[in-house]
């Protein structure tokens, strides 16, 4: 009877660049894809930033970060409107957020 071993038999036979190439190939496939935001959800986004910060509660944002998208939960403390980056106080410590990171804002109820 024959006993396939799969890929195993294969990989002493590749040289190590390929063997390279494929682990970096295998990451890229998985990564999500950063969209491109239109006016009203950049609009959307923006109101949601400063109704969070004048009224001092919560929010969540989606960052596209290391090609993937992350969900950060803080308070918003300010802007710095020259380096394009938002303040973020999550519980550990202050985050420095540029404007172009992020993809999603909302606000979280105090039930959550």
């Amino acid at each position: 009877m024959l006993h396939d071993r799969g890929n195993m038999k294969w990989t002493s036979l590749m040289l190590p660049e390929h063997l390279v190439q494929l682990k970096e190939w295998k990451k890229e496939r998985y990564y999500d894809k950063k969209r491109d935001l239109t006016e009203w959800e950049l609009d959307e986004i923006e109101q949601t930033i400063q109704q969070a910060f004048k009224l001092r509660k919560l929010v969540k944002l989606t960052l596209w970060d290391h090609n993937k998208l992350q969900d950060h939960v803080g308070l918003i403390t300010g802007t710095d409107n020259y380096k394009k980056e938002l303040l973020l106080d999550i519980y550990i410590s202050i985050k420095r957020i540029t404007f172009e990171q992020i993809q999603k804002a909302s606000l979280v109820d105090s039930d959550d």
